[in-house]
């Protein structure tokens, strides 16, 4: 999921800086996947830098955000942490 996660974002935003971190051990227990093979890659916490977002609210950013990777929140994304810097 975490690589998935990177490419999209590349691929669409082609980030300055993008860091992908994997915090499902944070939430163990917390909402389990229906897929087995997603059960440690359930929460992610995004840090991201690019050109295309200057101009635009940090509302308008994650909403993008979240719908480029609507495909893993129906796969087993529960969480997604965005820091835009």
């Amino acid at each position: 999921m975490k690589e998935i996660i990177r490419e999209k974002l590349i691929r669409e935003f082609a980030p300055s800086f993008l860091e992908v971190i994997n915090n499902s051990h944070l939430h163990k227990n917390h909402f389990i996947a229906s897929d087995p093979e997603l059960h440690n890659q359930t929460h992610f916490m995004i840090q991201i830098s690019a050109q295309c977002f200057d101009g635009m609210s940090k509302v308008s950013i994650h909403r993008q955000i979240n719908k480029i990777l609507s495909d893993e929140f129906k796969r087993g994304l529960h969480a997604l942490e965005i820091k835009i810097i």
